[in-house]
Order: C-alpha cells, then structure tokens, then sequence
C-alpha cells in the first residue's frame, strides 16, 4: 500500500514537519540536483510571507523547486545559478545577480553548505569554498 502525502497546512512553529521531499501528485524540483530543499519547506516560506503575484527570487538555485513551488502558489519565480539545469533558471553568480534594488518581494535561499558536497564542475560554485573563511566571505557577497 503506497503512502499518501499529507494535506498541505501551514506550520504554526519553528520547527516544521515535511513528511517527504514533494507535495502533491507531481514533483517540485530535480531528484537529481544534491542537496536540494524540500518543497515543504519552500511552499511554507512563500506562502506564508509572500502573496499571490509576488515576485519571489532564489538566487543559489536547487534544481527547480522554488521555481515550481512558485508556480503552483500562483507567484513568479525567478532563479539564478552559475550552471543552469532548465531553462526557466538564468545563469548568474548570485554574489552578483544582474537585478535592480527593490525588484523582488521575497527572497528564498538556502545556501550550500561549504565543501561538503558537490554541487558543480564550476570553480566560482560557493560550493567549493571551505568553511576556512572563503566560504563565509563569499556568502557575504551574497547577501550583502
């Protein structure tokens, strides 16, 4: 007997239960990308903090799933990532997207982790940074 996803609510706490990485009959996001953040957890940040319409930005992309998370809640998304994997993602470092001030409502990231895995061949990916002081230098220039 196969499992059924949970309905979709609202988590009223800091700490958040997602019963499994998608929601829903389809799939947000690329089994294939690492490290890739749970939908039920980007769907809870956006609905949560943005409205419908919103412009909602991730700009250290995961494979897709903001992107599609954004889509089923009726909000634009737009993703960036030194190597695009679909074609909806824009190629850009996100220590420096190509975005005017005040151009999004909402901003998801959730960041590599340093060196501990292997998130792409490019050697500007963050990813590769060790937690030595580039990595946390780098991921200044990101938010800053």
């Amino acid at each position: 007997m196969a499992l059924k996803k949970p309905k979709l609510e609202l988590q009223v706490s800091t700490l958040w239960d997602y019963p499994s990485q998608h929601y829903g009959d389809e799939e947000q996001g690329s089994q294939r990308y690492r490290g890739a953040t749970p939908s039920y957890v980007i769907w809870n940040v956006v609905t949560r903090f943005s409205e419908p319409k919103a412009k909602v930005l991730d700009r250290s992309y995961d494979g897709g799933t903001t992107l599609d998370v954004c889509r089923d809640t009726g909000r634009e998304g737009i993703g960036f990532d030194l190597v695009a994997q679909r074609p909806d993602i824009k190629v850009a470092d996100a220590r420096s997207l190509p975005l005017k001030n005040n151009a999004v409502d909402l901003i998801f990231m959730d960041p590599p982790c340093a060196d501990n895995l292997e998130y792409s061949d490019d050697p500007r990916c963050i990813g590769k940074l060790k937690a030595d002081g580039r990595y946390q230098k780098a991921m200044r220039n990101v938010l800053g």
